[in-house]
């Protein structure tokens, strides 16, 4: 029935899946491992199905989630050890089970105390191996005499701790204020009961009383709406609530306000004996925690993005067909000045949309326009995009033409005069992507021209993501340089210059970026010619939450383009056209609430992708002969040490 109609089905059936399913609440032996110790499973009167987790001066007792989840909310009824229970812990904790240095971990610790003192919850964080983020809450109620359900709400928005649907605890995700925050590690869901009389109870000067055990504590109706997976794909389940986007309304803000005023009793971002020199960054966040609130008040409208990044563990390695959490509800058009002036290559860009907003007569221009998530394209086929370019592409403005050459490929051209740019965006953003591009580059006299293949976010320019190829034109027989930059979190100034081995005047040849968990790489005609790591673990900024749009212009940059702007733009020979054909787009893009991740024909594994050993030769190869300049060896720029990533890539 054809490959295009395989694909489609598939598509189908894989949005069906994620429509389907539903919480999980079933026996909890159908979905939790029981590990050791004295873990019992069995029936109470009201034939709810309960497990008792019980210890002993000898032994522990636990029980883990047989899934892994990708965000998630989970709920769970606990009754607590009644009578003295100084000493013990009992647990319900999400984390990780990859490095233990990077692990992230969501916990509720209950601290036992003696006979009629109350119950401590105790909760923290890690991301990225960092901890340290302790807030502490004396319950409302007694724990100990019935069933109350506790709740981990773990989204890339932020986490949400609940006691009996009561929210006692927010986590805001602030990555992209470089505070380590969870989002591209699976984690499993823990239950278990341990002996921590060194410090639970009354700071450890109260110890467990052995002749009291064993201390027993009760777990019933675990429910679980997550991005498990299932099938050999992760899904995000969708029913019951919009736990993906959740956030605080009114309600919840009052909740918040009430325990923070009544119940809280340790809060790490308050605590200046412990850290006396300066609280951690989050503690002083206030302003910024409450920004998004604030902006949607103000009458000038701004652009806005806060995704999370949605990086899969490579156990998700043979999975292409990927349910993704959604990201924020609106992003918000703004608008941004530019001011003529010399610009150097590492400026390129305000320089280039400088130029598309003259010739749009727009002295403030809104480059990016108004996008909302409601408004986001319905995309039914996971292949490639390989069809009509204008099915995928929209023209935005210049002289911007769709041709067909002699074998029934459609071609978009973009010509610039010296009135006018052109330029086209792909309709669909995509978090994490393959996008292959064939280009045929300006004839002949090019010099001071630019050719641009590259994809961009849309949020907050300070902190706006970007992955730079433009071709700088040259005078007629001398060749293109392939100028190529990268931005992360608004710190660009990552310039890498090459020549290519064959003239991209005289017939197409294809460029390729692929972006994903692990990388960005760069190819020409399939060579790798750039890679740069993910090296977020150290600090190195990396685009990983916001997701991009892929974009493409011609424009004038004759003030550094050519020899350092020495050569200008001789307009005589104008227009100047560039031309582009074959669009293929292997990515994440949006379905209704979820990214969709796709899987191509041509190439099945762009999300996991690495260089193997030729790859690096061939990189290797590049290096030492056709790349002309590399900030990581630029000992001028750099006369106190290179950027951090040099010598990692």
């Amino acid at each position: 029935m054809g490959q295009a109609r395989a694909h489609l089905l598939a598509s189908l059936w894989a949005f069906y899946l994620i429509l389907a399913i539903s919480m999980v609440t079933g026996d909890l032996t159908n979905d939790l491992d029981i590990l050791w110790g004295n873990s019992k499973v069995f029936y109470d009167n009201s034939g709810k199905q309960t497990i008792s987790l019980t210890l002993d001066r000898w032994t522990t007792s636990a029980f883990r989630s047989k899934s892994t989840y990708l965000f998630s909310r989970i709920d769970m009824d606990i009754k607590l050890v009644a009578g003295d229970s100084a000493g013990t812990v009992t647990t319900l904790y999400m984390i990780t089970e990859g490095l233990w240095q990077f692990h992230d971990e969501i916990d509720l610790e209950f601290l036992g105390n003696s006979t009629g003192e109350p119950y401590t919850l105790h909760t923290n964080l890690y991301a990225r191996g960092k901890g340290g983020r302790e807030k502490r809450y004396k319950l409302w109620f007694d724990p100990t005499a019935d069933f109350h359900t506790y709740t981990i709400i773990w989204n890339q928005r932020n986490i949400l701790i609940l006691v009996d649907d009561k929210l006692i605890r927010q986590i805001k995700n602030n990555l992209m204020y470089s505070v380590p925050y969870p989002t591209y590690q699976p984690m499993r869901v823990y239950g278990s009961i341990w002996n921590a009389d060194d410090w639970a109870t009354m700071g450890g000067r109260v110890k467990t009383d052995w002749s009291q055990a064993p201390f027993t504590a009760y777990f019933r109706n675990y429910r679980a709406i997550a991005c498990p997976p299932q099938q050999s794909s992760p899904l995000c389940g969708q029913s019951s609530g919009n736990w993906f986007n959740q956030e605080l309304d009114v309600t919840r803000k009052q909740q918040l306000q009430e325990v923070d005023a009544n119940y809280k009793i340790y809060d790490y971002c308050t605590d200046t004996k412990r850290f006396k020199d300066n609280l951690p960054k989050e503690s002083t966040m206030g302003r910024l925690a409450n920004w998004s609130d604030d902006r949607t008040s103000k009458s000038t409208p701004d652009y806005r993005i806060q995704a999370g990044s949605f990086l899969l563990k490579l156990w998700f390695r043979p999975i292409f067909i990927i349910f993704l959490c959604p990201l924020l509800h609106q992003m918000m058009s703004s608008s941004y000045t530019f001011q003529e002036s010399k610009h150097t290559p590492q400026s390129a860009y305000s320089l280039r949309h400088f130029a598309l907003a003259k010739a749009m007569g727009q002295p403030r221009a809104q480059l990016l326009p108004s996008m909302s998530m409601a408004a986001l394209y319905l995309i039914l086929a996971t292949s490639p995009v390989i069809s009509d370019m204008t099915d995928s592409l929209d023209m935005l403005w210049g002289n911007t033409q769709v041709l067909y050459d002699s074998t029934g490929h459609q071609i978009v051209s973009l010509s610039l005069d010296r009135w006018t740019t052109s330029a086209f965006r792909s309709k669909t953003k995509y978090l994490f992507a393959r996008i292959d591009m064939d280009i045929k580059l300006v004839a002949k006299d090019s010099a001071g021209t630019v050719t641009t293949l590259y994809m961009i976010t849309e949020g907050l320019w300070d902190i706006h993501d970007e992955i730079d190829l433009e071709f700088l034109g040259n005078t007629t027989g001398e060749p293109y340089t392939l100028h190529t930059n990268i931005y992360a979190r608004g710190t660009g100034g990552r310039e890498k210059q090459y020549r290519l081995w064959f003239d991209p005047t005289e017939d197409f040849h294809t460029y390729t970026i692929i972006w994903n968990p692990q990388m960005i790489l760069i190819l020409v005609d399939g060579t790798p010619i750039r890679q740069m790591k993910n090296q977020l673990r150290n600090d190195i900024p990396f685009p990983l939450y916001q997701p991009m749009r892929l974009y493409a212009s011609i424009w004038d940059a004759d003030d550094w383009a050519t020899q350092g702007g020495r050569i200008k733009t001789d307009w005589s020979q104008a227009p100047f056209t560039a031309f582009f054909r074959n669009y293929q787009a292997n990515a994440c893009i949006p379905y209704k609430t979820a990214w969709i991740c796709s899987q191509g024909s041509n190439d099945s594994s762009w999300f996991t992708q690495d260089l193997d050993e030729e790859g690096k030769q061939k990189l290797k190869d590049v290096d030492d002969n056709y790349k002309i300049y590399d900030y990581c060896t630029d000992s001028r720029r750099y006369p106190n040490g290179y950027p951090p990533e040099c010598g990692s890539q």
